[in-house]
């Protein structure tokens, strides 16, 4: 087993190898989850609480609060699609293996050499895993969704092209096709439509239902 040598203990080099070794990579920073603190939108950079925390003499503690954390925002040719995030909402952090410091200001080269590596300055936060008790059990297993965590209000698509808008119970695309019935069966002073306009209707209503993803 892997220790520090005592004054009573056999020397062995190779026990004082792996003791340096479990020291090194006790200090190695992986992936971790942690909560927003605060976060400024205008600058995508938050104060995230890592959830982890370690016990001295019986007492815990828990790991600083990193500040100025850049917070991952997929965005690529001009568009962009950004998550408000708020504080209490969980985020997984990661940790580049050296120094960021100028890539971060300026997009300049990160420098290779000996320094910082996986360092807690270093944490970047991707607003994707949660843990268990933030599952959310009522997304449509069916199509894409973006909106509200329980499923009931946003954008969804199926694979085959078709999509809604949803608010609550009510959707987009079912109020357009009601107020199409609504319009093709209405009459003006007791007569009916005209049976081109009808029939304009009608293929209004059927390209309408063709996009809605029922």
């Amino acid at each position: 087993m892997a220790g520090y040598q005592g004054t009573g203990t056999r020397f062995d080099e190779h026990e004082s190898l792996g003791a340096m070794i479990e020291a090194e990579r006790r200090e190695h920073n992986g992936p971790m989850l942690g909560k927003v603190v605060a976060y400024d939108a205008k600058r995508q950079k938050a104060t995230i609480q890592p959830l982890l925390s370690q016990s001295f003499d019986g007492v815990k503690l828990r790991a600083p609060e990193l500040q100025e954390v850049p917070v991952q925002v997929p965005r690529a040719g001009g568009l962009v699609l950004h998550k408000p995030l708020k504080a209490g909402d969980e985020v997984m952090l990661h940790f580049a293996g050296r120094s960021m410091d100028a890539a971060w200001d300026d997009g300049s080269d990160v420098d290779r050499h000996p320094g910082r590596m996986s360092d807690l300055s270093d944490a970047y936060a991707v607003p994707t895993s949660t843990s268990k008790s933030k599952e959310m059990e009522n997304l449509p297993a069916d199509r894409l969704h973006i909106g509200t965590e329980d499923g009931q209000s946003g954008f969804q698509m199926k694979d085959d092209g078709s999509f809604d808008i949803k608010k609550g119970g009510d959707t987009f695309l079912s109020i357009f096709v009601d107020f199409l019935k609504a319009y093709k069966d209405h009459k003006h002073g007791g007569v009916p439509m005209d049976p081109p306009d009808i029939e304009r209707a009608n293929q209004l209503l059927q390209r309408a239902q063709a996009m809605k993803a029922s």
